[in-house]
């Protein structure tokens, strides 16, 4: 792909996500207790924030307070398809039905005392851009240019209205500015209003500009910041004497000295749509109210859900600049270019399985865990090929992961293997103070202190893991499981003997951990409570504990105690060169163990060989003994025919010799008149004639007999040969039989030897290869040697390692003064202590945006079939590696922009379909690339779908819901069954028949009965209510199952344990009940629920040992994928039809 090509695929993406609104809320009054309300608010009404509103009239506890977030400018989501083909042209697709909802123009923060929430105002990309389509256009380089600007003067304008400090009280350019322009873009609306949405936003445009130029400077941002700024000045404008009074009563710090109404915001409404131009295109109206209880500590900050955008364009238009310039990195070039050449089918050539799984390519480091619960054959493949192809370079590696197959296992072996990586350079430095270069950046603190940050050597570099992930939960999942003292069941005492801050970890994650190896950042919440735990700790933690009456706790030390404590009590940490000597002991160990198996893995390798070598062998013996055989009869039939023409000469000969005997005289010739001369001559030559004929035959017999003996005596040499061959190859072949042998007796199940065709598959995929308890053990503990020898440098490396840190801390508190050129090392740092950090794609461009081309080491993209490619492109720039994992057959990534939309853009960017966001994900844009991988039948479309290097055994559920998955979304070949045995469990795997009945929606309350009943037969049972999760497709049957659950087992457990489908991906439960819902009308809901296999395999992959379906069994079964369900699942004997 050419840079222009690259170029305009990023562009796309950043298209795409400036005109991919958030949907708002769906209204819901809720109850009385309800923790959050949604309604409209009418030009007319209350606002909630007002005293004198029903919502305020019982007070909240004291902890808690009510914040409000307002939408405002509602528009359908259609009219964004409806905006870009008028200006695109009509691609010939149907509108389809499955994208729809409500967007907003704007939206803002209020808090309880009426207050704006300071940096809430949030203008919505996707009215801005399509407000440009006509002045500017999507031909035009500038069309999406200047949002960053406009958004934060809208922003800042609305600031007004927040919590008064000294600095907003004072007059401001901007609010005289603003003042003006308000005035004069007020009256030009006004009049332009007969126009149309399009000249009014001409018209308040061009008034803003002259406003603007009357005074000292322009107002940065133009227009929306403008109106916002003029809807502020209104407010807080003095009323007339006489005039109604809109402020609350007593003043006071928390009281505002005005009210935002109702009757504003639809007028701020209006004007700002018609500043922007997007009466007409978008038809916005109305205000939408979400109200939700926060702790008072929390008031002053914005919801996130006011975010009506996408948090990654202005990232992608960063990416977009530096593609354009070439500066764009080995995986990101190879992540847009698409397909290498030679792909290999782990499946139909498991040899080269086998020879990516060698001893010598194995990771000498391992996660710590259970010697008995080593990686499967897949997943140590996977892990071998990541650190072989990009573990030494760069590039993007694809692992497809089906459900229950391992994938947060696999990572954490990677992690293993980069951490023994870079101790192995640490090692070699001869202080730890030596990996930092002379070069400093000043980063200041307070007022008064400021601190040095060194820059780090390169080659210490490159080892940072960096996991990002869609969503909060699920990059909090990832981190909080690889600390989390769970994740070395099996190898506890080992691991936190190895102490790796331990204490300060377990404070960190807020629960057991075994080290600090992982950290949750994200959103600044999280940044903030991790830079505070990290830092500071919990000094008073045993004061505290007392005087709560439990137990006293003793304190933890911070990151800044610690490396305080090493600095005046050094014998309390461990020397370097104890730390470094124990290293490479121990590095020895797995060195000589990995060569005691490589030699078996090399007579695994070489017995086919050897085997086909005798063979072949053996048949050239053979063939050389039988040639021999006929050359020996040759010979003697030469030699026969030899002593025959030898015996012939001799006859010859001496009839030649006695006939010149019998030569007449002359006088007996005279008598003849020569007559018997003459006779006697033509019978002498007739004679010697004879005799040189015999002479030749007998020359010829000789000849022959000749080569014969040549050729015999070659072919006797050859036999030598080949037959001291064949005793070589025998040798071999038994030395390797025997090694083989041995091998399989010290370590059973161990040798990944691929079976004969029609041979057992799955015996081959269960083994552990090499995994034996020595060796894993020996892994294990190299592991834990290269932590200690972390804590060693850390503890050791004095103000470098302090003074870097401290900045990181600062830096995570959102401390401004951290520049650019601190950036770097500050993180590169950071990395070196806690080795992995999570961030969600929305909150990666705010932490790492101001780092380049691949200045991070690696990137982890966990559930990478939920993401779009576009999320994880800014990540992979910014790494040197980075390795997707994910299934795309299971949940895919949520596209709110229009199909017909994304159509038009990809025509407009001449972009090729193969990124259209609604069929391809971040995952399956890296399994292109992989060479390593397999071909999967594609379940919705004819042909076949290339997916990266497979995770094959599954090992969470019992049967059959493996079976279940396996069919319906992998062909019913690429899962092998590995679920270990378990004791029994409680019920059966059912399908619970509720004929379905008139209802307006998708929740049937017969099936709400039916699911009553099964979750009071759970309980009889004695199922725990923590092992139970309820799912289903809809979310008002989501509704309605929480409202049954709830008087079953409580509000916590309807809270926490009921959900579509789509909250439960990476989750696991022992029983799972699925509701089906949908109304018997309803054909299309049931249609869509089955459009793929996707939600059915993530639904039913949950359960772990019970599934439970409810629904009307006639209806679903004649859906795709559910008559598999069907089938598998016996109906409930009661409730049959």
């Amino acid at each position: 792909m050419q840079r222009d090509d690259r170029a305009r695929t990023v562009g796309f993406w950043r298209a795409v996500e400036m005109l991919s609104p958030s949907t708002v809320p769906k209204t819901d009054r809720g109850g009385p207790e309800a923790d959050q309300r949604v309604f409209d608010l009418g030009p007319d009404d209350r606002t909630p924030w007002d005293s004198g509103h029903p919502l305020t009239a019982d007070p909240l506890p004291s902890h808690l307070a009510w914040q409000f977030t307002v939408y405002g400018g509602l528009y359908e989501l259609s009219s964004i398809r409806t905006a870009l083909v008028r200006a695109f042209g009509d691609d010939g697709k149907p509108p389809e039905a499955g994208k729809n909802g409500l967007a907003a123009v704007f939206a803002l923060t209020v808090d309880a005392d009426g207050f704006v929430v300071e940096n809430s105002g949030t203008l919505s990309t996707c009215a801005w851009a399509l407000g440009r389509l006509g002045d500017h256009g999507p031909g035009s380089a500038d069309w999406l240019d200047g949002f960053e600007d406009e958004a934060q003067a809208f922003a800042s304008g609305l600031d007004q209205l927040a919590p008064p400090t000294p600095e907003r009280d004072r007059p401001t350019a901007f609010r005289k500015a603003a003042r003006a322009v308000g005035e004069q873009a007020k009256a030009a609306a006004i009049d332009a209003a007969g126009a149309g949405a399009k000249a009014t936003g001409a018209a308040v445009t061009t008034a803003a500009a002259t406003a603007i130029g009357s005074l000292a400077g322009p107002v940065a941002g133009g227009i929306a910041g403008a109106v916002a700024g003029t809807f502020a000045e209104k407010l807080l404008t003095p009323r007339p004497k006489g005039a109604t009074a809109a402020a609350p009563g007593a003043a006071g710090p928390r009281t505002p000295r005005f009210l935002i109404t109702a009757g504003a915001l639809h007028e701020f409404t209006a004007e700002l749509a018609a500043a922007l131009g997007v009466t007409d295109v978008l038809d916005p109206r109305g205000i939408r109210i979400q109200c939700t209880k926060i702790r008072v500590k929390t008031a002053a900050e914005a919801a996130e859900q006011t975010f009506l955008n996408s948090f990654i364009a202005d990232d992608l238009a960063t990416v977009e600049r530096a593609v354009r310039r070439g500066d764009l990195g080995t995986g990101l070039a190879s992540y847009l270019d698409g397909a290498p050449a030679g792909r290999i089918d782990v499946r139909d050539q498991p040899r080269a399985v086998v020879d990516g799984v060698d001893p010598a390519a194995l990771p000498r480091g391992r996660w710590p865990g259970a010697v008995t619960r080593p990686l499967v054959l897949s997943q140590q493949f996977a892990v071998d090929r990541i650190m072989a192809d990009v573990g030494t370079g760069a590039g993007v590696f694809a692992v497809n992961g089906p459900p229950g197959t391992g994938k947060t296992t696999l990572l954490r072996d990677v992690i293993a293997a980069v951490l023994v990586g870079r101790a192995r350079t640490l090692a070699g430095l001869p202080t730890p103070a030596d990996a930092f270069t002379g070069q400093s950046t000043r980063v200041k603190i307070t007022e008064t202190y400021s601190v040095s940050v060194r820059g780090l050597d390169p080659a210490v570099t490159g080892a940072e893991i960096l996991v990002a992930t869609a969503g909060n939960t699920a990059a909090a999942n990832v981190t909080a499981e690889i600390p989390g003292i769970g994740a070395v069941a099996g190898a506890e005492a080992e691991a936190t003997a190895a102490g790796y801050f331990t204490d300060l970890a377990s404070h960190v994650l807020g629960g057991p951990a075994w080290g600090l190896l992982a950290a949750t950042l994200g959103n600044r919440n999280n940044c903030g409570v991790f830079a505070k735990r990290f830092w500071w700790g919990d000094e008073a933690g045993g004061a505290r504990s007392a005087a709560d009456g439990g137990t006293p706790a003793p304190a933890v030390l911070g990151m800044q105690q610690l490396l305080r404590r090493a600095r005046e009590e050094p014998d309390t940490a461990d020397s370097w060169p104890e730390a470094v000597k124990r290293f490479h002991d121990a590095e020895a160990v797995v060195a000589r163990l990995a060569a005691e198996r490589g030699q078996a893995a090399r007579a695994l390798r070489d017995r086919p060989g050897l085997e086909t070598s005798l063979q072949a062998a053996d048949h050239s013996l053979a063939q050389l003994g039988h040639q021999e055989s006929v050359v020996r009869q040759r010979i003697a039939e030469t030699q026969r025919g030899q002593a025959a023409a030898s015996a012939a000469l001799d006859r010859a000969a001496a009839a030649h010799r006695d006939h010149r005997g019998d030569k007449p005289g002359f006088w007996v010739s005279l008598s003849t008149l020569f007559r018997a001369g003459r006779e006697w001559e033509a019978e002498h030559r007739r004679l010697k004639g004879l005799r040189d004929q015999a002479e030749q035959v007998l020359g010829e017999w000789t000849a022959a007999l000749a080569r014969l003996t040549a050729e015999s005596s070659d072919l006797v040499r050859r036999l030598r040969e080949q037959t001291a061959e064949r005793a070589r190859v025998a040798a071999a072949l038994g030395t390797a039989t025997t090694v083989i042998a041995d091998a399989r007796n010290r370590w059973p199940r161990c040798l990944p030897e691929p079976p004969e065709p029609g041979g057992d598959q799955d015996a081959f995929q269960l083994c552990t290869p090499w995994a034996d308890p020595e060796f894993t053990a020996a892994r294990n503990q190299l592991t834990l040697e290269a932590l200690r020898l972390h804590k060693a440098f850390v503890l050791g490396a004095g103000a470098p390692v302090r003074d870097n840190l401290r900045a990181a801390a600062e830096l995570l508190s959102g401390n401004p003064a951290v520049t650019d050129g601190a950036l770097l090392a500050i993180w590169q740092t950071l990395f070196l202590v806690v080795p992995v950090i999570s961030t969600t794609f929305a909150s990666l461009p705010r932490l790492f945006g101001r780092l380049g081309r691949e200045a991070l080491g690696w990137l982890f993209v966990d559930e990478a079939g939920q993401a779009t490619p576009q999320q994880a492109a800014g990540g992979i720039w910014r790494t040197r590696r980075a390795v997707l994992v994910g299934d795309p057959q299971q949940l895919e990534p949520i596209v709110t922009l229009p199909t017909t939309a994304q159509h038009a853009l990809l025509k407009q960017y001449r972009v090729t379909e193969d990124w259209l966001p609604d069929t391809t994900s971040a995952q399956r844009a890296a399994d292109r690339l992989n060479r390593y991988g397999t071909s999967l039948p594609d379940p919705v479309e004819d042909g076949s779908t290339w997916v990266g290097a497979p995770l094959r055994v599954h090992r969470r559920c019992d049967r059959p819901v493996f079976d279940i998955s396996n069919r319906i979304a992998y062909g019913g070949t690429l899962m092998v069954y590995g679920t270990a045995s378990r004791e029994p469990y409680p019920g059966r795997d059912r399908w619970i028949d509720v004929p379905s009945v008139q209802s307006g929606n998708n929740w049937i309350p017969a099936e709400g009965d039916a699911l009553a009943r099964l979750l009071e037969e759970l309980r009889a049972g004695g199922v725990p209510p923590r092992d139970v999760r309820i799912v289903s497709p809809f979310r008002d049957v989501v509704a309605g199952a929480k409202r049954v659950a709830r008087r079953t087992f409580g509000d916590g457990f309807a809270a926490a344990n009921v959900g579509t489908v789509h909250t439960v991906q990476g989750q696991e439960s022992d029983v799972v009940v699925l509701v089906l819902g949908s109304a018997p009308h309803n054909d299309r809901a049931r249609g869509w629920a089955a459009a793929t296999p996707n939600l059915l395999n993530v639904a039913v992959s949950r359960a772990k040992r019970r599934l439970y379906v409810i629904g009307d069994r006639k209806r679903w079964r004649n859906q795709r994928y559910f008559d598999v369900l069907a089938a598998a699942l016996p109906a409930d004997a009661e409730s049959r039809r």
